[in-house]
């Protein structure tokens, strides 16, 4: 199906390419990787739309570049993975999981406790999840990630929030890109983007295609993804944009093995016992079909007051055959945030209000049936459930005298859901809902001088248990899981010296959690989910990057940069017991307390670049009872690429050599998993290569 679709794509575009040439590619020369200073970088997380340097968060920034250059294999894993304080894995090709300053003990498959926005629509269900392995990121602008809770200003989270932007087209440019990838352990895919500026706006159209066969066996990867979006300028004080994705995913879970199967062959599936089947025998996977539409408006009512409000509908279509039944879900989302920028005052005490909210509204249809080696069997539940979520949220931003900014956030959260189980007699509708919660947040910044600044902040977290927590794979509704709720003390500090060259961002900070959400399951692997007490979380997080060499001084005509991404964690059980055993003092499973990212990358004038990254992880803990550990994670990437612009044409060549060290690890652990069974082998040494040709006109 992907073939297909790439090549029908190919044959109708390619009579465009005599006549054009992309603007990603030119925007990425071989020599555009110039130092670029903190206080030129604009973020817009917290609403602020103010330079890096005078923005009291602690933000990592992904640019275009970083999620689609460094690493050839078209994923968002290894990029996120290069942010200190971010953890994301990927079990099985497409099974992605990602914690922002926390474990991800909550989360079997998939993204929770983590707000995802994308060109400031919500992504994240009001039921709690995110379907982040139905993004390409070939089809992503880039991405800001807001490291610890962000409840005053984005709502029900602990970890953290990710605003995605889509791909800008080019003012008054009409651009085409073919791009092609190919790889080991049958690695292969094709995409199209066409993009057309216009004196009025923009649209950007793409499609991409991926598939693979997977390292071990029973995992099979395919997805096709089409994307929209569309900015259009109604009037001078009026803009639409238009945002919309359909993801068809289908991907094999192999399931996770214990240490003698791992070490005795990593590439297995999970192998059936005396009372259960093997992955494999039960054809378990996930089948997952998703439309998403979103519209926003944004109107200047006059100079120093504008509102944007967007609306967004998702449709999902999802099965997943299991070791121990066979599920079908129908979900349908419905929301949308408003938000109004109030410029208060200009001069004296400069103030910016920013106030609005977020509705969300999701209905679930849930059935589960028997597993027979793949085929649907006899109904045993048939399941909805109905979650809505709203919060209303005001942020104040000023410049006090001494040149110190203020930010003072609150919302007010409410979480309720109802559940009904049609298969049982009598029928009986069952609620669980949390009391409303205040989230503030008050950060204070002084930039010292026109290079560093230094913030801390006080802010409050909070996450109601989501759809499938209150009803995880054990079937049974869990009314009795209370939220997380916790408060996140920070300082940090950020600059640059050595006119720009040498460059820092570092942070500390302590969140103390109540009410902790972990994970439990049974023999069969059907999961159920428990509050854990308190945790105790401390960590530090640093990004240094210092440029060796940079173009334009005595005509240099290479640009090379170091960096480094450090993180230490110190996170612990405090006052957790589980019957009679007492975790307290534990270290909380899959936290490293030490990930250090390291990378070298060079241009050249030339058309030559180069990118070499060096992950490492010390063990953790993977379960409760800090019984057993991790492997040691030493991971080796190197990119190297050719491109050239050719009159109206742009070529980019490039490969990628990953797990250079030919490591046996695991990127992603079942945590506290029954039987031990924590591990999932990752690919071995491998090779990935590809294209890039756009045209422009």
């Amino acid at each position: 199906m992907t073939l297909r679709i790439f090549s029908l794509l190919t044959a109708v575009l390619c009579p465009l390419l005599t006549h054009a040439q992309t603007d990603s590619l030119s925007q990425t020369s071989s020599l555009s990787r110039d130092t670029v200073r903190l206080d030129e970088v604009v973020v817009r997380a917290y609403e602020s739309n103010r330079p890096l340097l005078q923005t009291a968060a602690s933000i990592g920034i992904l640019s275009r570049r970083d999620l689609t250059d460094r690493f050839s294999t078209p994923t968002l894993v290894p990029a996120l993975n290069t942010i200190p304080g971010v953890r994301a894995d990927e079990r099985s090709p497409g099974s992605y999981r990602l914690s922002i300053r926390g474990s991800l003990i909550r989360s079997p498959f998939g993204v929770r406790n983590v707000k995802v926005y994308w060109n400031d629509l919500p992504l994240t269900d009001a039921g709690g999840s995110t379907p982040l392995n139905a993004l390409d990121v070939r089809a992503l602008g880039g991405a800001e990630i807001i490291k610890g809770p962000a409840g005053s200003l984005y709502g029900a989270n602990t970890g953290g929030a990710v605003l995605f932007s889509g791909l800008t087209a080019p003012a008054d440019k009409k651009t085409v890109e073919l791009s092609g990838v190919a790889g080991s352990y049958g690695l292969e895919g094709g995409g199209v983007l066409v993009q057309s500026g216009m004196n009025n706006g923009s649209i950007s159209v793409s499609y991409n295609g991926l598939k693979a066969g997977g390292y071990r066996d029973h995992t099979d990867f395919r997805r096709d993804n089409v994307q929209i979006t569309g900015q259009f300028r109604a009037s001078d004080r009026r803009t639409l944009s238009v945002l919309a994705l359909y993801s068809d995913l289908h991907y094999e879970t192999p399931g996770g093995l214990t240490e003698a199967q791992y070490r005795a062959d990593p590439r297995q599936s999970r192998p059936a016992t005396r009372t259960t089947a093997g992955s494999a025998e039960q054809q378990a996977g996930i089948y997952q079909k998703l439309g998403y539409l979103g519209v926003s408006h944004t109107y200047r009512l006059s100079r120093r007051i504008d509102n944007t409000t967007g609306l967004y509908a998702s449709v999902t279509d999802f099965k997943n055959p299991f070791i121990t039944n066979y599920e079908r879900r129908a979900d349908q989302g419905l929301g949308g945030r408003t938000v109004t920028r109030w410029r208060v005052a200009e001069t004296g005490i400069p103030t910016v209000l920013t106030f609005g909210g977020e509705f969300g509204r999701n209905f679930l249809i849930s059935r589960n049936y028997g597993n027979r080696r793949g085929i649907i069997d006899t109904l045993q539940t048939d399941d909805e459930l109905r979650t809505v979520q709203w919060f209303a949220f005001a942020q104040l931003e000023s410049t006090l005298p001494g040149g110190v900014l203020l930010t003072a956030g609150l919302s007010r959260n409410d979480v309720r859901n109802t559940f009904t189980r049609f298969s049982r007699r009598p029928v009986v509708e069952q609620g669980s809902g949390f009391d409303p919660v205040w989230l503030p947040r008050v950060a204070l910044l002084k930039q010292l001088t026109e290079a560093i600044s230094v913030f801390g902040s006080i802010g409050t977290g909070y996450s109601a248990p989501t759809q499938q927590e209150i009803r995880p794979s054990d079937l049974v509704f869990n009314a009795g899981l209370n939220p997380e709720r916790g408060t996140n003390y920070e300082l940090g500090l950020r600059g640059s010296l050595l006119d720009g060259r040498l460059q820092f961002d570092v942070a500390a900070y302590r969140f103390a959690l109540r009410q902790t959400i972990v994970r439990r399951t049974n023999d069969n692997g059907a999961e159920t989910f428990a509050n854990a007490g308190r945790t105790d979380q401390r960590g530090v997080e640093s990004m240094v990057s210092y440029q060796l060499l940079q173009p334009g001084i005595r005509f240099q005509p290479i640009s090379l940069r170091i960096w480094n991404a450090l993180t230490l964690t110190d996170y612990r059980y405090r006052d957790y017991r589980q019957l009679a055993t007492d975790f307290s003092n534990n270290r909380v499973p899959g936290v490293a307390p030490v990930t250090n990212v390291s990378g070298l990358d060079f241009s050249s004038r030339f058309g030559l670049y180069s990118f070499l990254t060096y992950q490492f992880l010390n063990p953790f803990a993977l379960n409760d009872a800090n019984m057993f550990r991790a492997d040691p994670t030493r991971i080796a990437t190197a990119t190297l690429g050719y491109r050239r612009t050719f009159g109206l044409f742009s070529l980019d060549l490039y490969a990628t050599g990953d797990n250079l060290l030919d490591q046996q690890y695991s990127l992603g652990y079942d945590l506290n998993a029954a039987v031990n069974r924590f591990y999932n082998a990752a690919p071995r040494r491998n090779f990935v290569g590809g294209f890039r040709l756009g045209v422009k006109w």
